[in-house]
């Protein structure tokens, strides 16, 4: 990674931005996971794994017809994320973003054995490297607050996602930890939002209320 110098307010918006949508779109991952596991008592878990390994075997495909790498949809994304931030391509990264977002909520939902983590940290990384194409955002800046953003979103941490950052980029991208630790800060603030909001959402209704 290049080295990256000085804090520029610019960059310390983009934590944010991404914080936020990293925070919407592993909510989304969780929703979709759940709705998945719904299916289970159905279907069976046998007919959910076998159909879920399908689903996610024809994203793969879906991504690679469209030019991504079929692999960085297949695997959990920690061997993908110097591809994914070096792609000069909006239309690849896109492709990438959903078919890892579908493959991580169905993965999620019928039962596979892997870490959650690091694929939603390639998911942040991800949507961080959209900066790097659209505005020449340093590769170095994008995987630190991609980072922080994914791992706090999932984890509901504050230190550690600021941590592994840091770790990630080294000495290259001391720099960057003020925009992390915002990123870290307003994925965890919005997936506050969203678990307190599903709280009220699933409050029972008390007895001769209906």
């Amino acid at each position: 990674l290049p080295l990256y110098d000085g804090v520029h307010v610019g960059d310390l918006t983009i934590g944010v931005v991404v914080g936020l949508l990293a925070a919407v779109i592993v909510a989304a991952v969780r929703r979709l996971g759940t709705a998945v596991d719904g299916r289970g008592d159905r279907l069976g878990m046998p007919a959910l794994l076998l159909g879920g390994a399908l689903a996610v075997g024809l994203l793969a495909e879906l991504a690679d017809l469209l030019g991504a790498d079929p692999l960085d949809v297949l695997f959990s994304g920690q061997a993908s994320i110097p591809a994914v931030i070096g792609e000069d391509s909006t239309k690849i990264i896109v492709v990438l973003l959903v078919a890892k977002f579908l493959a991580y909520g169905v993965s999620l939902g019928c039962g596979f054995r892997g870490g959650p983590i690091f694929p939603a940290i390639f998911l942040g990384i991800a949507l961080a490297s959209l900066t790097v194409v659209w505005f020449d955002v340093s590769p170095t800046l994008a995987v630190a607050v991609g980072t922080a953003a994914g791992m706090a979103a999932q984890t509901r941490l504050i230190v550690t996602p600021v941590l592994l950052s840091t770790l990630l980029v080294g000495s290259q991208g001391l720099d960057t930890v003020p925009a992390a630790v915002l990123a870290t800060a307003s994925a965890w603030l919005a997936m506050a939002l969203v678990d307190k909001r599903n709280e009220r959402s699933t409050v029972a209704v008390p007895p001769g209320a209906a």
